[in-house]
């Protein structure tokens, strides 16, 4: 006589098998044209270094009041929301601004 019956203990699937594959990340900064064009060319500076193939690896080691740091750090955050660009970071803003102000006087 055969009889054919299931195992008892069964091979249970583990529960992430069912789920999809991750979306590759877009990084391309989603900017509205009602913004001001700073945050496009703070964007735009961030992927120029970036196609350069020059890192920020250097460090400057300056003093800053309290209040312009917490300033920063809160419009590094703004950007950040409003364009979904999360390559700005509050080094590429430093980098940003030296380079301007260096441009600016001719350095």
């Amino acid at each position: 006589m055969n009889v054919n019956r299931a195992p008892a203990i069964g091979r249970n699937r583990h529960p992430g098998e069912d789920l999809p594959d991750r979306p590759q990340p877009n990084n391309s900064p989603r900017v509205a044209e009602d913004q001001p064009s700073s945050l496009a060319t703070t964007a735009a500076v961030v992927d120029e270094v970036a196609e350069a193939g020059e890192k920020m690896t250097e460090q400057h080691n300056v003093r800053i009041r309290p209040s312009v740091k917490a300033r920063a750090i809160r419009g590094v955050s703004k950007l950040r929301y409003e364009t979904g660009d999360t390559s700005i970071s509050l080094q590429s803003i430093t980098d940003r601004a030296l380079d301007e102000y260096l441009k600016k006087h001719g350095c």
